[in-house]
């Protein structure tokens, strides 16, 4: 008689709390959408208790022994925390863990920590975002990825036609100097320069670090460009479908899939974007977005500026809407699902 599955996520759930940035999001939606479609028993352990570090090794030592199947979706920290734990577990007890990777640059953790080869490849899976990190994996000896694109359930909305005197970006991520805030400022300021015909609206958590000189760049920043806080991220559509075009302007080390271009696609936004990490496998240039020269401020405002002048916008938005049903999760947690049912 088959016994009924049971499975432990250990990731940021946060509890408690009320945050929108990646890897939360990421791992809320794995859980909710395993949650909906198997018949599995999930169970967690949210490593938001990091600031209690006995307390979570405890917590975590106990669900891993009354687990056989544990899904782990780790930072960095949180990697060195968990790795060598996980590689004892599947030694000794044969413990099964399947890696959804977060971000872009595992590899780079690799180089940088020889010893996470070894525990990466003693996992069953590794999922990762694009098919850039997969090579970057396999080239640094890690043989066991397998590509799962990030996913939101997100509706999909009807393309909206409006007539806006301002022809209006937004910038929708963790703000922070690496995801090109300063360079969108700046472009809008060199558009702006004779004629007022376009606004930047940013929304997005303040990283910590760059609070200071965020709050000098807003206070030199013209009246055109404004922060608007921060949107729960079941309200990104809602909020976004009243845009024209997303920027997307990151030279942040650790991209992989942004959640935010899932958020764009859904709401029908083209997308603006730097050539950088992943983002070509997503962003197809002159269908559903526009790609430029990484930190190349002109070709940035070139680009915003042929968005707002070209006849072909309306097509560029139906091809957002379009790929906004490629990351839909239905897929992806099947893929999951069978994964874990084969074992």
């Amino acid at each position: 008689m088959k016994t009924h599955k049971k499975v432990l996520i250990i990731g940021h759930f946060a509890q408690g709390q009320n945050m929108c940035d990646g890897q939360t999001v990421k791992t809320l939606t794995l859980y909710e959408e395993l949650k909906k479609k198997s018949s599995w028993t999930i169970n967690i352990v949210d490593t938001y208790m990091k600031k209690n570090p006995i307390r979570l090794l405890f917590t975590s030592l106990k669900a891993i022994l009354t687990h056989k199947q544990i899904i782990v979706l780790l930072s960095g920290n949180g990697m060195s925390f968990y790795f060598p734990l996980l590689y004892f577990f599947t030694k000794v007890f044969k413990k099964e863990i399947y890696h959804d990777v977060i971000g872009g640059n595992l590899d780079q953790y690799v180089k940088d920590n020889p010893k996470f080869k070894k525990y990466l490849n003693s996992f069953e899976v590794n999922w990762v975002e694009t098919h850039l990190l997969k090579k970057k994996l396999e080239d640094v000896g890690v043989t066991n990825c397998v590509v799962i694109p990030n996913f939101k359930r997100l509706p999909i909305t009807q393309i909206e036609v409006a007539y806006h005197p301002l022809f209006k970006f937004v910038l929708f991520s963790r703000v922070m100097k690496e995801k090109g805030v300063e360079e969108a400022i700046e472009a809008v300021q060199l558009i702006n320069l004779k004629n007022k015909v376009c606004q930047l609206d940013i929304y997005g958590p303040i990283d910590e670090q760059y609070k200071e000189r965020f709050d000098f760049v807003m206070k030199h920043a013209p009246e055109e460009v404004s922060y608007k806080g921060v949107v729960n991220f079941n309200e990104s559509v809602s909020t976004l479908k009243h845009y024209d075009a997303l920027l997307f302007p990151t030279t942040w080390k650790g991209e992989g899939f942004p959640g935010t271009l899932i958020d764009a696609f859904s709401s029908g936004l083209p997308v603006i974007a730097s050539r950088w990490a992943s983002n070509e496998e997503i962003v197809v240039h002159g269908q559903n977005g526009w790609l430029y020269p990484k930190e190349d401020i002109m070709t940035l405002r070139q680009a915003m500026l042929t968005f707002m002048y070209d006849t072909e916008i309306l097509t560029m938005k139906k091809h957002a809407r379009e790929s906004a049903q490629l990351y839909q999760p239905d897929r992806y947690i099947q893929m999951i699902i069978d994964t874990l049912e084969r074992r």
